[in-house]
Parts: C-alpha cells; structure tokens; sequence
C-alpha cells in the first residue's frame, strides 16, 4: 500500500508548524502582556501573542520565521445557496460555528462560490444579484475562542455574544459595546434588515452579525467569481463577464476589465494570474502583464483546482469523463478520465492526489486520480448525492459538498480500499448535515488551502499589550534590533499597530503601520501590534528577531525652582524645593530680615512660583505645549553694609524650558529674563530695566539681570550682591531638563 501523503513539502522557511490553536506552543486564549515597554525577543515572549504560518522552532529559536509551508485555517466554508447563507464548519469536529446570511434583506443571495482570505475570513458571491447590472459579494470574519455572554457580559453558553480575551479575531465591535454579537451555529442566522436600503449599494451598517465585515456591489452581474491574491485583494466576475479587483479592505480599484469569456469559478495561481471559468472559454489573465486569453473547451470548462507542488491547473469538463492538465501558461499538458461521465469541482492535494465531484446529476461519489493521470478509483458518499464542489482542508483531508442531500462529508485520503497505482481511494468518515434547504452549491477554495498554502507565502504573528490606563499614549515599535534578524531582497515584514480602551474594541479599529522606531502617536489602554513576514519568489523567508512595544514615556524630565531671596545660603520663600521634578508650587512671604557677615537685607511681599505643564508628564506624549517656568518677585528690597545703602523697587525674575520642533522631533528651548523696576544706592538713582548690567561696590559688586544658559538648563538672577565673605541673590528662576536613569541625553521632549 502506497502512502504518500507524507511528502516533503515545498520549503520556504525552516520547519513546518501548523495554525491550529491546538498545535501551537502559545495557550489558546493569549491574554494581554502587561506592561508599557516590553521586549519580545525569546520563544517565552513570541508565545505571549498569537502565531499564524510562522515559527520559532529549533535551531533557529528566540526569532520567527516562516513556516516551511503556510497552513490555513481549520474550517471548511459552506455556502448554503439556497437559503441564501453560509455555513461555517470545524474541520476537526465537524462542528457548525456559524451560519449567515449572505446579503441584505431585499438583495440576491443565492451564494455559490466561497474563498477565503490570508486572514482567515471568508468572501462569497451572490449568484441572483444584478440589479442595475451589478452583482455583490460579501466577507464573513472569522473568531476564535471568547465566551459566550449575555449583553451584559454575562456567561451564558447560549448567549447572542462573545466576550475576550480571544484567540483570534477578524470581526469588527461595530457599536464599541466591547462584546462581538455573532452566530451560534447552524440556525442561528442573525438580522441584516436593510432597513430604508440602507445597505443596497453597499455596507454592513444593518447587519446584527458583526461577523459581517464588508458587502460589495461589484461590477460582475449574477456574481460567482471569488478569487484571493497574495495581496489579500477579491477578484471578482459575473455572469456578464465583467470582472472586478477589489483592495485588501472591500473596496473597488478601478481595475475593472471584460475580456468576453470567464466568470464562474475562479483562482490565483502561484504568479498570480487569475482564471476564470466557463462561459465562451476560460479566462486566462495575467494582472501584470495586463495580457489575457480565453482557452477553448479542450482545455476545461468548469471547476478549477491548482497542484499546490507543481503550480499547473486542474479543470474539469462538465461532462465527456475528462479533466485536464494546464501548464501554469495555459498549455494543455494532457487530459483524463475521472470516474463519471459529469463533473464539477476539483481540487488537488499536496501528496499528489486530485479530487473530483462527481456533480448534482444524481452522482453519488468523488472521483480520485493522481497528478501523473493515473486513476485510483471512485470514493463512495454513503448518504450523500449530488457533489458539486471539492476542498482540501488543514489535515490534509478533502471536503465533498451534496448539493441534493443537503450535506458536507470528510473524505479521509488514507482509509479505503486500495485502487490504481497501488494508492489508497479514500473513504469517508465523517457528515455534516447543513439542514433542510441548504443546497450547498458551491465549488472553489471554501477551505482556503489554495491561497493558504500557495498564492500567500506569509505568516502573521500578534500581540495585544495592555498598558493599563485608559487613554495611554503609545509611542514607539523597534523590531530586528539583534544580528539574526534579517530582511533578504525582494522579502519584507510589515508592522502595524492599532489601540481601543478595551481589548474587545480593538478589533473595530483599523490596522495602520509603524515605522521602525519612530514614535506615533495612538492612544488607548491596549495595543495590538501585527507583524507580518512575506517570503520572496525564491521561498527565502524574512526573520523577525525581536520586537519593543512601548509607551510615550519620556527619556527625562523637567526640573525647576524659584528662589525670592537667599543670603549666604540662608534661604526665604522657594518654590519647588527639591526642583526635580518639576511641580506646581507656590510660596508667600508678607516680609522678612535676613543678616549675614557684613550684609543685611530687609524685603517686602516675596513671592515664588514654578508650574509644569501638563502637571503630570506620566502617560502624555510630549507636545509643544509642554513646558517649565519658574518666577520669583520681590515688591521692595533694601541691602545695608556699613555706609552703602541699596534700595530695589519691584524685582521679577523668570526662567523657562519649553519643547518646540527641532531636528529629529522636539527639543528643548531655554529663556530667562528679569527686570527690576529701579535702583538707589546710597540715594542716587540708577536706571536698570531688564538689561543685563554690573556695577562695582566698594564691598564688592551689584550684578544684574544676569541669564546663564546650558545645553540643560537656564539659570535668572535678577540681583546678585558680590563680596568677598558674602553674597545675597534676590529673585533667581531655574528651569531644567534631567534625563532619567538609563536614557543619557534624555529629555522630556522625547520618547
């Protein structure tokens, strides 16, 4: 018996690790990192967030990097045509997570094709919408884990709702009520009323579901082309012919093209090229080139599937027993018998087996083949008839939608009896019943293993960090800060951030990315950070190695003190004491005699102030209104020794540190100014104003308005009284900037 599932897969990185939750190294539910600066840079730390096609498997440890082969996600997306939903089923359990509706209330549904994203969540098309010409298609997110709750957050196992912490989450908090209202399974179709045609050109705003997460009108009539690139953007094409690229977030391009054939089902290939079934040839189209042909029947008239190994086509005729091999350029490669004269979907495994529904004609098993052609024999769907559509899901195993039983059935690749070439055909061993009605009418990527494991070659790792305040300021991502990160040509990681005050809600925020080191600004008590690694044509994979999340706190902070009157260290009414750090304060003194050595100095009415804005630095991202002031000011002074007499009118001193724009962001700016409103000594009237001025003494000197200035601070003396035994400084501001321990030059002007 030959075995041949086990085959090594094409390597774009170093190991193979698989997406399912189980499998991973990180709990299923990875709850937020506390903390306002934290470093990721071991396998402990990586498995704080969630992991998606990326690894840190010996012997590259404490780094990420891309897995051999990228694996998708365990579900298999069910498009129930006609009830007009979709259903969503566990790969392992068989388990039904969901069912939704496919449209609007008042719009086409009918699905018949699904696909899903790199990330997870599903796109459909609606087959009965063309109103005005244009068809519609519409993404259902995808969630993992959660509780189930009531409204109020209550536990309930029957709750309309789920509450996080969760494992994995693509739908959207559309009314910020920190609980995600979703589906429970099969059944549970909620609401989407359309109220006043609210959505009929486009939009989710009436859908109840917050798993709804985009509905489009697209150009394409009678919509069944849904196709996935690399770049997360919808290829899409209707009964018309018209086809349509939609961007990574639902939105039309422009790019909008009608070639004259195509417009069933449809894929992206490994370079990227779309085909397009069915009506007046196959539709061939390479969006770079900007060329196209549309191949005759010879070539295949209905269902597409792709080697995942060798990157040729897979397409089935709908009748004559006959599926054909395509070069990835469209050359016929050779055509083969299935198993029954009609077929539909087809599908292609990584172990070299091709799958074929056998079609709603009243069949009633799935065709298997090998890639050489060889045929291996029919698989048997007890309890099943009418399969139109063939996926491969995450184990390796293939799904088989009935279209006339209403059903999905697993198929184990392994089990069966053994066929042609000595493999084994298959059996199936597990179904699922959709419900009456369903008519599940679908054939395409309704597992994701085209994209997932070909056309996306790339990995998501992420992480929710709670900063615990509402409101933080979040300021900077550093990542590959260590010699085994790397980034090879033509490869790229791509970082992105987003912030809620509640970690329900930052699945309704948009993603926006962040430069490596350069301070943004968002706020909000959790962030979420998303690094995503691509691998270049070549399958070389980037390598994360290590990756800061942190907060705005500043690299320093501001000092500052006001001083009225200090006499040889003797010191009356100061503000701010300490000086650092900078606070409010503010001192009085009605008035005071101070004496010392030869001097005595009497004055009237001292008063000393500092102020910070903001008051609390903590938690703020610097701005250029941040700043630090000190003032002192005296009404009236009077210094005697011996025969001098020295008589000061109104004495105010000011310093001040302020961040304004500078080279590289912002920087602090220092001033200092006095003025003292007139001067006697020993009765004669000299004239001082806010000018710096030095007048000798027979005791010594007067020195006035005097500004000292450092790369760090600005001292103000107003009056300086200089002798040999003692000095006396009326009126002196100080403002400061001092880095904080760990960050020499820091300032609080910077992060």
């Amino acid at each position: 018996m030959n075995h041949s599932r086990h085959r090594a897969r094409p390597v774009l990185a170093l190991t193979t690790t698989s997406f399912l939750l189980a499998a991973l190294a990180v709990p299923a539910f990875a709850a937020p990192v506390p903390g306002t600066d934290v470093l990721y840079t071991l396998d402990a730390d990586f498995d704080n967030g969630v992991s998606q096609d990326v690894n840190h498997d010996a012997p590259n440890n404490n780094q990420l990097q891309l897995n051999r082969s990228t694996v998708f996600f365990p579900y298999v997306n069910v498009a129930a045509s006609a009830r007009g939903t979709m259903v969503r089923i566990d790969v392992n359990t068989g388990q039904i997570v969901g069912e939704w509706a496919s449209a609007p209330d008042g719009r086409g549904r009918n699905p018949s094709r699904t696909t899903v994203d790199k990330f997870g969540s599903t796109w459909l098309s609606n087959r009965n919408e063309g109103a005005g010409g244009r068809g519609s298609v519409t993404r259902i997110g995808v969630i993992q884990g959660g509780t189930r709750v009531d409204s109020d957050g209550t536990a309930n196992p029957a709750g309309d709702y789920l509450k996080g912490p969760f494992a994995y989450n693509k739908c959207v908090d559309r009314d910020q009520d920190g609980l995600i209202a979703t589906s429970r399974g099969l059944g549970d179709v909620r609401p989407w009323t359309n109220a006043g045609g609210a959505d009929d050109n486009g939009g989710v705003t009436t859908a109840a579901d917050e798993c709804v997460i985009n509905y489009a009108r697209v150009t394409g009539s009678n919509t069944r082309t849904v196709a996935v690139d690399a770049q997360n953007r919808l290829w899409t094409g209707g009964q018309d012919l018209d086809h349509e690229l939609l961007d990574a977030d639902g939105q039309a391009t422009g790019t909008q093209f009608n070639v004259g054939c195509g417009g069933y089902g449809g894929l992206i290939d490994k370079a990227g090229t779309l085909w397009s079934a069915r009506n007046f040839g196959t539709l061939r189209y390479d969006p770079v080139a900007g060329t196209h042909a549309c191949l005759d029947g010879t070539h295949g008239d209905y269902g597409l599937g792709m080697d995942p190994v060798t990157g040729e086509i897979w397409h089935t005729n709908f009748s004559g027993n006959r599926v054909a091999k395509l070069a990835p350029d469209g050359t016929l490669l050779g055509a083969f018998g299935h198993g029954s004269q009609n077929a539909q979907g087809v599908a292609v495994d990584n172990d070299g087996n091709v799958w074929v529904a056998h079609s709603l004609n009243g069949a009633t098993t799935v065709g298997h083949l090998r890639t050489d052609g060889t045929y291996v024999g029919n698989v048997p769907l007890p309890g099943g008839v009418g399969p139109t559509g063939v996926a491969i899901d995450s184990n390796g195993k293939v799904w088989v939608t009935n279209i006339s039983t209403n059903n999905a059935q697993r198929i184990d690749p392994d089990a069966g009896p053994v066929g042609g070439g000595g493999h084994t055909v298959g059996a199936v061993d597990m179904t699922v019943d959709l419900g009456a009605g369903a008519g599940p009418y679908n054939y395409s990527d309704m597992t994701g293993s085209v994209l997932g494991e070909i056309t996306a070659p790339q990995g998501t790792w992420s992480v929710v960090q709670d900063g615990g305040t509402n409101g933080r300021p979040w300021g900077t991502v550093t990542w590959n800060t260590e010699a085994q990160g790397a980034v090879p040509p033509g490869t790229s990681i791509v970082v992105e951030a987003r912030t809620s005050d509640t970690e329900a809600g930052l699945a309704g925020q948009s993603f926006t990315p962040v430069s490596n080191g350069v301070t943004f600004a968002k706020t909000g008590r959790y962030i979420e950070v998303r690094a995503t690694l691509t691998a270049n044509a070549a399958g070389d994979s980037p390598v994360l190695s290590d990756l800061r999340i942190k907060t705005s706190e500043r690299t320093g902070v501001f000092s500052c003190q006001a001083t009225a009157l200090n006499l040889a260290g003797i010191v009356s009414t100061r503000a701010n004491p300490q000086d650092v750090p900078c606070v409010d304060d503010h001192e009085t003194l009605a008035n005071v005699q101070l004496n010392a050595g030869i001097l005595t100095v009497r004055a009237t009415a001292l008063d000393a102030r500092t102020d910070q804005t903001p008051d609390d630095l903590t938690g703020t991202a610097p701005a250029t209104t941040d700043l630090a002031t000190g003032r002192a000011r005296i009404e009236q002074t009077r210094v005697t020794s011996g025969l001098l007499t020295i008589e000061i009118g109104v004495i105010e001193s000011n310093a001040s540190v302020t961040c304004v724009a500078g080279t590289g962001g912002l920087v602090p700016q220092f001033a200092g100014s006095s003025t003292i409103a007139s001067l006697k000594i020993n009765g004669l009237s000299v004239t001082v104003g806010s000018a710096p001025l030095t007048i000798p003494l027979v005791i010594g000197s007067l020195r006035l308005n005097s500004t000292t200035t450092t790369a760090t601070s600005v001292v103000q003396q107003a009056v300086v009284v200089d002798t040999l035994l003692t000095d006396v400084v009326i009126g002196e501001a100080k403002a400061n900037v001092e880095a904080k321990p760990g960050h020499p030059g820091g300032s609080p002007c910077r992060v």
